[in-house]
């Protein structure tokens, strides 16, 4: 068997977690995407949230983004408001719905980690850590 190159097998094991994931949010009538915005929110608390600023973290392009919160709040999952900080923003809240899924999905992540844990060492970990790095970065070092 020939070698693969260390950025197809990054395609290759993205698109296997991908797919992990998203049986797991298909649970819920959810998909990945959109259980890491509802975690992302989740994790803000009280900070005013709005689309710009999930745009950034999940590195997506802007109508992706608009897609993603109209799916989701026709699923309930979340509402926007006027910005307080902002006139010509919206904020993004999570519903209570979308709030009951937040301990599952952290107990889902917890797992997931504690198998990453179980089968490699803290120094592996670190390693790929840093090679995620790299590569969220723009690769470019």
């Amino acid at each position: 068997m020939a070698k693969k190159y260390t950025n197809t097998l990054l395609k290759i094991a993205s698109n296997r977690i991908s797919k992990k994931f998203d049986n797991f949010a298909k649970e819920f009538d959810t998909t990945w995407m959109q259980m890491s915005v509802i975690d992302y929110l989740s994790r803000r608390g009280d900070q005013e949230t709005w689309q710009r600023d999930i745009e950034t973290e999940f590195f997506i392009q802007r109508s992706t983004t608009t897609v993603l919160l109209q799916r989701m709040e026709k699923k309930e999952l979340l509402y926007r408001t006027a910005s307080t900080l902002d006139a010509r923003q919206k904020s993004v809240h999570l519903t209570d719905k979308a709030l009951q899924l937040e301990t599952k999905i952290n107990d889902y992540m917890k797992q997931q980690q504690e198998i990453l844990e179980a089968n490699f060492s803290g120094e592996d970990i670190q390693t790929f850590e840093k090679i995620l790095n790299f590569y969220i970065d723009g690769g470019n070092k």
